[in-house]
Formats: C-alpha cells, structure tokens, sequence
C-alpha cells in the first residue's frame, strides 16, 4: 500500500488537523452482554472508522465543512491501514502524514453493542499507534487554523515522559502548536483503568480546550454529574472548574446525551440541554461523543457563539445514534439541525 496524499482543497483556508488514535472499529451487535466466563450470541457485525480524529474528521467531512481537513497517524501496512486510508481519501481527508508501515498491525476496537439497550463496551488494540509520537506531526506543513489531538490516555508514546522535551509528547505538540497561533483541543478518553487527572495535567495547561464526557470526567475527578439520574449543570460546573485549574488557557466542555455545559477562564458558564430521539429510533451509541466533538469543532472553526456550538454539538450526537457505527448515520449540518428542531 502506497502513502497516498488525498485531493488538495482550497490552500488559502485554514485547515482542521487531527491528530492521534487512528483505528479500525469492529461493530458487533450481541443479544445481551454476558459475564465472565459465560457468552453470548453475536447477531450482526460491521467495519466502521474508529478513534476520535478519524471519526471527528469522517464527521466533519460529512457535516459538508468547506474548510480543510487534514490527518496524521500511524497504520499498519495491512487491510485494516487499508480501510482507514481509503476512508480518508473517501471523505477528502488529507493523508500525507498518514504513515503505512510495513510489518506493522493497524490498531483497531472491538465495539460490542447490546441489540435491546443500544449501551456499548469497547475492547481495544493500540498496534502501531502505540509509537506514535510528536515527530510524527507536522505542524508547520499544514498551518492548521485547529489541532485537535485525540485521545489522550489512549495515544500510546505520545502520552508518555520524553526526556528529549523534559516533557510527554502531547504536551510539546500542544506548546509547539501554541506558539504556531494555533488553536488547541485535546479530548481524554484513558484506556489505563488505573490512569488519574495528575497523569494528563501537564498537557492540559498547555491546551485551550479541553472536550471529555460525563462518564470520563466522573471517573476522573470522582465527582458526580447527576442528582436524581438527571444531569446536573450544577455538578458540572464544579466539576469544569476542577479540570480548568489544571491550567486550560480557555475553556472546558462537557457532554452528556442528554446535555452540554460549557465553562471559559474567565467564569462564562453556558448549559445546554439536548434531544430526545424516540426509543425505536435508536440503533447504537458508538461515536457519540466524536459526533459532537465535530459538531462542536464546526462552531469552534467558524467562531460561532457557544450556545450554538454546543447545539449543534448535541444535535449531531443525536443523529449519530441512528445507526451502529460512529459516522454512518450523519449528514449534512443543516439537515442534523433540521431533524432536532423537530424532536423539541
């Protein structure tokens, strides 16, 4: 497989670059998820874009943004490397630093849904994106208007001390990015059950924005979002502020499926509540979270007021549910929009 570089869009607009876990999302549909040492049985599977660069760039790709979208990770020289360059070149994603490397196995997540509760369990293999790291980023041969740097806790190399920086590489890309004039968003997603906020702090003061979900920032901060199974904006300020003062140069972003709640530097909160999409329209929750994070990265690009970046944000998340993979069931923004108002 050739490293391909997918058609150049207009190079006098910015582009968004996303970088990091690149992989292949094995889809499996199960009747119930069983214990251990117990089964159960597998009743459809698909192939589908995973991790949250690639899913936010096939998102974005297919909100139909007129801005660039670029790509840089590593695969392997395999059918899964594969899929994922074909996937990039499907959606016009540039892919010239997008690595193939040869004897290497492309990363990939086995995503387990449950056919009645549509809840999934992701089990997942870094392969080659394990050993990805901050020279594998150009920064200076894109000229991104947005970096965004995908997951951390699950980036392998990246995540780790480099003596060569004093630092972990995701925090020199981010100080490096920076300092460049570009806008930085990290979202975190460990895979390290035994991983804690101090892990990450050096790389969030150098980010911008921080975008997590509720689940991750519960068990992070060990602080609760909900009070009567309702989301709590209330909770999730306290729980914002906790993650600012880690030292996010702007603002923090936490989405649920039900809500988003937003909270910048200088104390502006903004709540949002999301949509109800009817029970039997509902097929799987995988890519939730990318599905807003693009949504969000839309507004963000574009610099649109944040109530309407969370919106929108909470509107493409709601459409993504339709369908079992993380890209499948969106479309164009407006029509994303078109199709919430009309929940309510």
């Amino acid at each position: 497989m050739k490293k391909l570089n997918s058609k150049k869009a207009d190079s006098k607009i910015a582009p968004l670059f996303a970088v990091g876990t690149f992989v292949v999302d094995y889809q499996k549909v199960v009747d119930h998820y069983p214990g251990e040492r117990s089964g159960t049985r597998v009743t459809r599977e698909m192939i589908s874009n995973g991790g949250a660069p690639l899913n936010i760039l096939v998102n974005l790709a297919k909100l139909k943004v007129n801005f660039p979208l670029y790509a840089a990770a590593k695969v392997g020289k395999d059918l899964d490397g594969k899929f994922i360059v074909d996937c990039c070149e499907q959606n016009g994603i540039d892919i010239s630093q997008v690595a193939p490397i040869e004897g290497a196995s492309t990363g990939y997540t086995d995503v387990y849904t449950v056919e009645n509760s549509g809840k999934h369990t992701c089990f997942h293999f870094c392969g080659i994106g394990d050993t990805f790291s901050r020279k594998d980023v150009k920064l200076r041969a894109v000229k991104p208007k947005i970096l965004f740097l995908g997951s951390l806790g699950a980036l392998g190399k990246m995540d780790r001390y480099n003596s060569e920086y004093g630092r972990s590489g995701a925090s020199q890309l981010v100080r490096d990015a920076r300092k460049q004039g570009i806008t930085t968003v990290v979202e975190m997603a460990p895979i390290d059950r035994t991983a804690t906020l101090a892990d990450f702090k050096e790389t969030l003061s150098s980010a911008d924005y921080l975008i997590i979900n509720d689940r991750v920032a519960e068990g992070l901060l060990k602080q609760e979002l909900y009070s009567e199974n309702q989301f709590d904006p209330e909770l999730a300020r306290r729980v914002c502020q906790q993650l600012l003062d880690c030292g996010l140069n702007k603002a923090v972003v936490i989405h649920s499926g039900a809500a988003a709640v937003f909270l910048d530097a200088d104390g502006n909160f903004h709540h949002q509540n999301g949509y109800f999409l009817p029970w039997e329209q509902r097929v799987g929750s995988a890519g939730v979270d990318h599905a807003f994070g693009a949504g969000f990265l839309e507004g963000l690009y574009y610099e649109k007021p944040i109530e309407d970046c969370l919106k929108q944000g909470l509107a493409v998340s709601t459409i993504c549910r339709r369908d079992l993979t993380p890209s499948g069931g969106i479309e164009a923004l407006d029509q994303c929009l078109d199709f919430c108002e009309k929940l309510g």
